[in-house]
């Protein structure tokens, strides 16, 4: 197996250093992550179509997605958070119960993700007709967000699933 492709030793979700550490996430939480992406999407298109024109507008959009995505986050430690609390592994993490427990750098990473796709799909909006581009945004970021998961069922990844 190529080192790509092979995963250190179980870490804990605070023992996360690394972007190729997010691929051992379980399926449900790319799922969540890539239907938050896809969703982002199609509100994007809405948002264009409406705002497009404006210089402002994309700027504004990006913001207002990034904070929707964090302020839960920000809640769930601002009433969860345990000190000295036992971190699980990355692969057996809850969906909702540990969105909360990653190092800061991972909401960073999310949301510049978060903020690419966004860009790319005004772009594409910009220039191709709106379905056509929504449906081309829509397929890349469904195979790009969901890749770990698509290797681990090829047998490639090394994770859980």
């Amino acid at each position: 197996m190529p080192a790509i492709f092979s995963l250190p030793p179980t870490k804990t979700l605070d023992q996360m250093n690394r972007l190729g550490d997010m691929g051992r996430f379980p399926a449900i939480v790319h799922a969540g992550a890539t239907l938050n992406v896809l969703l982002t999407i199609a509100f994007t298109l809405v948002v264009f179509a409406h705002y497009g024109a404006l210089p402002w507008a994309l700027p504004l959009w990006v913001a207002l997605v990034l904070a929707l995505n964090l302020m839960p986050v920000l809640a769930l430690r601002a009433v969860g958070w345990r000190a000295g609390e036992a971190y699980p592994a990355i692969e057996q993490m809850q969906f909702v119960g540990d969105q909360h427990r990653f190092p800061d750098w991972v909401y960073l990473a999310a949301s510049a993700d978060m903020a690419f796709w966004i860009a790319l799909a005004w772009a594409a909006y910009a220039v191709a007709p709106p379905l056509w581009a929504l449906l081309g945004v829509q397929l890349l970021a469904l195979v790009c967000t969901f890749a770990p998961v698509w290797l681990r069922l090829l047998g490639r990844g090394g994770g859980a699933q």
